[in-house]
């Protein structure tokens, strides 16, 4: 008689696999474990994220902030072929999910640097042209989503990318990342 493989078994395998092709540097869309997943279910994940990021601060409306930002997020890397759960994961360690966060010379949600950057995101992006139109959520999705797809060009190390994008090698801030994005990976896992 042949065994067959239960539901679990199978998502437990598809997940096993999914994983190991990120850990190995993948870095297409559809390789993504938050595209793997689908829309509804990776925004749930990355909004519970970025509401438990929010939480030291007291902001008001964690859940529906985290909400709205993760659909940002979605929108941003489906545009820029960009893994959501790193976007995630970066917004929950730079910013701790507060949208008018600004330290030293970075701001918003992703903390984009604006001396280096300003120029450019005018060309870019037209309807940025102050720094309180960057700090709105999407817009600084947008951009800070964009700024790590150009961080990927000519790597395929995720380290890479975010040393590019932060100007630095502060492994410490990139591991925080991983660990947050590890988070939001094994949660999808159970999706499966």
């Amino acid at each position: 008689m042949r065994n067959k493989a239960t539901p679990w078994t199978l998502r437990l395998i598809a997940a096993v696999i999914l994983l190991a092709g990120l850990s190995a540097g993948a870095v297409f869309a559809e390789e993504y474990v938050s595209v793997a997943i689908g829309r509804r279910a990776a925004i749930d994940i990355m909004a519970r994220e970025i509401s438990a990021a929010m939480a030291p601060w007291k902001i008001p409306g964690p859940i529906r902030k985290g909400t709205e930002y993760s659909r940002h997020i979605w929108d941003a890397c489906e545009e820029y072929n960009v893994d959501p759960f790193l976007v995630a994961a970066l917004i929950c360690v730079e910013s701790q999910g507060r949208v008018n966060a600004v330290t030293q010379n970075r701001v918003g949600l992703m903390q984009v640097n604006v001396e280096e950057n300003m120029t450019w995101i005018t060309k870019h992006f037209p309807h940025i042209k102050t720094v309180k139109t960057l700090m709105k959520a999407r817009n600084n999705v947008m951009v800070g989503t964009f700024a790590l797809s150009a961080a990927r060009q000519g790597t395929r190390s995720e380290k890479r990318i975010l040393f590019k994008y932060f100007g630095d090698e502060d492994e410490k801030r990139v591991e925080k990342i991983f660990d947050v994005k590890n988070r939001m990976n094994a949660a999808a896992a159970t999706r499966f």
